[in-house]
């Protein structure tokens, strides 16, 4: 499938007719198809640890009721598996709403370029006065370890969630279209290479 990319909207991810973003991430590319009302809304990279976050157009990182995350860690792969990674994330969200706290193993999908993929839910029923979910993928790589995440906010629940299929598949199939991509000496972006 071809994509028509237009002017790139940030130094180094692109965002191609709101259908996939390429972020030359260390030693990759990782092409993420998004949906097109989400724009890229903050990117850093510091210390060997990438991350770049998506909102809906019309919301900022700050304020935001859907997020679509890519991050990448410098060298992870060579020494941690993509499982472990996700039971770090899972973690982090039970050590937030331990009472309200949910998680589920998805089906990994087979991901172009991907040494090892984990793929899975996480909840927490309140967190902050709010609820907050998503579906991520693990994604080992050549020599990083990467995620690609899509989480939602919403109303807080004193009980763990249960992920609403119609909502929470379709995201996760999204994610699932997600390929990591060698460089090729010399390409710049739009990275034809990763998005053809």
């Amino acid at each position: 499938m071809r994509f028509v990319l237009p002017l790139l909207l940030l130094a180094s991810p692109v965002l191609a007719q709101g259908t996939i973003v390429v972020s030359p991430i260390y030693t990759q590319l990782v092409a993420l198809p998004t949906p097109a009302d989400f724009k890229p809304g903050f990117e850093h990279e510091q210390n060997g640890s990438y991350i770049l976050e998506l909102t809906p157009k019309t919301e900022t990182v700050d304020n935001w009721s859907q997020m679509i995350t890519v991050t990448g860690g410098r060298g992870m792969a060579k020494t941690m598996a993509a499982v472990d990674l996700a039971t770090r994330l899972a973690q982090g969200f039970q050590a937030a709403c331990p009472t309200s706290f949910s998680a589920s193993t998805l089906p990994p999908p087979v991901i172009k370029g991907a040494v090892e993929v984990f793929s899975g839910y996480l909840g927490c029923g309140s967190v902050d006065g709010q609820s907050q979910a998503m579906v991520f993928l693990v994604l080992k790589g050549a020599s990083e370890l990467y995620t690609v995440q899509w989480a939602e906010k919403g109303p807080a629940q004193s009980k763990p969630m249960t992920p609403d299929s119609a909502i929470w598949r379709p995201r996760s199939d999204s994610l699932a279209l997600t390929r990591l991509c060698n460089k090729v000496a010399g390409e710049q972006a739009p990275y034809p290479s990763c998005t053809q």
